[in-house]
């Protein structure tokens, strides 16, 4: 198998599917892609608005240090967002396209399992995704 051939496999994430059990159903996901992850984390921070200070004479000094400003609303939308499109693709496979409007529509609590598992095949950390923390379990 040539390299290009290799890589076109690994990115889709065809050959690391997992079968979870959620509510009883059986579903196969597979692991994000690492450009999958870089438009979630974009997603996410569309929640952050950062104002970096400039001084009088055009350099920056620890007075000036930047701001991050955090609308809850907006922190929480673009969250679920990335937490709808996430889970979205994790069950996109064989060719088939699920859609974050799909996602949205299960059961509450549904959507928020199956990205706990789908973060867990794709060995994603906090630093990954700010939403990660959210579903953390206490050690």
């Amino acid at each position: 198998m040539s390299n290009l051939e290799m890589l076109e496999r690994l990115t889709k994430g065809i050959e690391a599917t997992e079968t979870i059990t959620i509510n009883g159903e059986e579903i196969e996901i597979r692991p994000l892609t690492s450009g999958e992850l870089s438009e979630l984390q974009t997603i996410e921070k569309k929640g952050f608005v950062m104002k970096v200070g400039v001084g009088a004479n055009g350099k920056r000094t620890k007075a000036d240090m930047s701001d991050i400003d955090i609308n809850a609303g907006d922190f929480t939308h673009y969250q679920s967002e990335a937490l709808y499109k996430a889970v979205a693709y994790g069950l996109s496979i064989d060719g088939e396209k699920v859609q974050p409007e799909q996602i949205e529509k299960l059961p509450t609590g549904v959507p928020e399992q199956i990205f706990h598992e789908i973060v867990r095949i794709s060995n994603l950390t906090n630093n990954d995704l700010t939403i990660i923390k959210n579903f953390r379990k206490e050690q």
